[in-house]
């Protein structure tokens, strides 16, 4: 075997395992820093419930509905066409 190839075999002997540590420990991280995320967003997302979402939606509907009922009052009309005046 040449010195070479010898000097070649050595350095992968040493480098190989060295680079595996690497992209090992580089994995975990990724992953710790991946599922810390996903925890983030599954605590956002049980902030948002579905039951305080259909409250919020069924008050904007009362607030609508009150806001249609003064608009089409013959009395807002009457105001405004003297208002114009």
């Amino acid at each position: 075997m040449s010195a070479a190839l010898q000097i070649f075999a050595i350095m992968m002997a040493v480098f190989l395992p060295m680079s595996l540590i690497a992209f090992i420990s580089e994995y975990f991280k990724y992953k710790r820093s991946t599922n810390a995320k996903l925890g983030d967003l599954k605590k956002e997302l049980e902030g948002n419930s579905t039951e305080e979402m259909e409250k919020e939606i069924a008050s904007l509907k009362e607030r609508i509905m009150v806001l249609e009922a003064i608009v089409t009052d013959r009395g807002f009309d009457l105001e405004r066409k003297i208002s114009n005046l």
